[in-house]
C-alpha cells in the first residue's frame, strides 16, 4: 500500500525551484541577473533572508503585493529612502524582466513530469515557490497540471512562514495531516509544513541532511519517491 493510500493524503504540494528542476539551474539564471547589479542584488538577497528570520514560522494575514514590495523596499532602505515606484522598476529591470525570458530554458528533473500526471490521477495537486512563477511552468510544459499555484508574490510571506501552508489546506478544504508537501529544503520545506501541521517529504541526495531530517519521508531520487507515494 502506498504512502498516499496509507495515511490519508489527500493532496500533494511542491516546491517549485530546485524540486522541479535543479537548484543549479535556478543558481545559473539569478548569477546572470545579478551580475551586472550586484550591489542591489545582493542586498536584496540579504533582504529576503532578514525577512525570513523575521517571520520565522508565524501565521499573518495575506497582504496585497504593493504591501509586500514596501516591506522589502524598507527593508533594503530604510527611512524612506527609495520610493515604492523606484523599488519595484528596479526589481522588474534587474530581475523579474530577464527571469522570465531565461526561465523558458529550464528542464525538468527526469522523471518529474509523469510523476506529477499519476499523482494527479488520485490526489489534488500543489505547487509553490517563493519567487515569482512566470514562465516556469510552461518552460516544464505542466501548464494546467496542478489545481492550485501558488506565489508568495501573491501573499506577502516567504516560506517557512505558517501562511502559505495554511492557505493551501484552506484551498482544498483539508485538514493539515491530509496534505504532504515536497520539497528539497529542510528549513523552507520540511520544518515549515511540520510547524503547519501538514505531512513532509524531502528529496536530497545529501547523507546527511537525509540522516537529520525531521521529515516523515526521506527520499534520494524521484524514482524512489513514485516507489513511496504510488
Amino acid at each position: 500500500m502506498s504512502y498516499i493510500s496509507e495515511n490519508g493524503i489527500k493532496a500533494v504540494c511542491f516546491d517549485i525551484d530546485g524540486t522541479l528542476y535543479p537548484k543549479s539551474q535556478m543558481n545559473w539564471i539569478l548569477f546572470k541577473s545579478s551580475v551586472f547589479h550586484l550591489p542591489f542584488a545582493l542586498k536584496y538577497m540579504a533582504m529576503r533572508s532578514r525577512m525570513r528570520e523575521a517571520d520565522g514560522y508565524g501565521d499573518f494575514p495575506v497582504i496585497s503585493n504593493d504591501e509586500f514590495k514596501m516591506r522589502e523596499c524598507l527593508m533594503m532602505y530604510p527611512g524612506g529612502k527609495r520610493s515604492l515606484e523606484w523599488f519595484k522598476e528596479k526589481e522588474r529591470k534587474v530581475f523579474h524582466e530577464r527571469w522570465e525570458r531565461d526561465f523558458l530554458s529550464i528542464k525538468m528533473f527526469d522523471g518529474m513530469s509523469s510523476l506529477l500526471s499519476d499523482l494527479a490521477k488520485v490526489v489534488s495537486v500543489a505547487l509553490f515557490s517563493d519567487f515569482p512563477i512566470g514562465s516556469k511552468l510552461k518552460a516544464l510544459e505542466i501548464d494546467g497540471i496542478a489545481d492550485y499555484v501558488l506565489s508568495s508574490e501573491d501573499i506577502g510571506r516567504l516560506k517557512p512562514s505558517r501562511l502559505p501552508f495554511r492557505l493551501l489546506c484552506e484551498h482544498f478544504s483539508l485538514r493539515p495531516e491530509e496534505v504532504l508537501y515536497v520539497g528539497d529544503s529542510e528549513e523552507k520545506d520540511v520544518l515549515g509544513s511540520r510547524k503547519a501541521g501538514m505531512k513532509s517529504l524531502l528529496i536530497t541526495k545529501n547523507k546527511k541532511k537525509a540522516l537529520n531530517s525531521s521529515a516523515d519521508i526521506v527520499v534520494s531520487s524521484y524514482t524512489q519517491m513514485r516507489a513511496v507515494l504510488l
